[in-house]
């Protein structure tokens, strides 16, 4: 049984001072950790005005289990490692999609691939999952795959807003009313927005 220990983590910095808390509190009773995902998201700027999006997600067991397809799956082994590539214009539509499984549990899971191409010609807009779950999800396609687009359309909107953001600082023009028009676009979307605390 693999159980948590207290670790003396380095100081973390954070723009709210030193008493602010950068971590949880400690668990009151003992955990053994038994399942661990990593995802990792990542937005580029391409040379010819596109956008790529990637995404990556690992998944692994702490404990050995046996698995029909792959034999003694060991925690060393990903029990799932998918990643994705999206390619979108500014008006955030796909004009590419790629995926790879790298590995899963069943012999089949890499037949799910086969539908990320629907994705093409989508919008990230409102209602992106539900278009999503439309284009590749079900019995064809793979609940990982299907899981990782919506994370995808926060970093596309971060992606885009960040370059856009970046140009206008370097040809110093982003003015005030601009600053204010995408405060409003963002108005009550969060607690940095909330109209009760400005």
């Amino acid at each position: 049984m693999k159980s948590e220990k207290a670790q003396d983590l380095p100081a973390i910095h954070t723009p709210y001072g030193s008493d602010y808390l950068t971590k949880l509190s400690q668990p009151d009773v003992e955990r053994e950790l038994v399942h661990e995902r990593h995802v990792t998201l990542n937005g580029f700027v391409r040379s010819d005005g596109l956008f790529d999006i990637e995404a990556e997600l690992t998944d692994h067991k702490t404990y050995p289990f046996p698995s029909d397809f792959r034999g003694e799956v060991t925690p060393d082994l990903p029990v799932h490692h998918m990643i994705l590539r999206i390619t979108i214009t500014n008006e955030r539509v796909i004009t590419a999609a790629e995926t790879i499984t790298i590995t899963g549990p069943y012999a089949v899971c890499p037949k799910a691939n086969k539908v990320f191409h629907e994705l093409v010609g989508l919008k990230i807009a409102p209602g992106w999952r539900r278009q999503v779950q439309k284009a590749i999800g079900g019995r064809h396609g793979c609940t990982h795959i299907t899981e990782l687009l919506g994370p995808v359309a926060t970093i596309a909107y971060q992606t885009l807003y960040g370059q856009e953001a970046r140009e206008r600082r370097v040809d110093q023009n982003f003015s005030d009313a601009e600053k204010q028009k995408t405060r409003s676009q963002l108005h009550n979307t969060c607690v940095g927005y909330a109209d009760d605390l400005v």
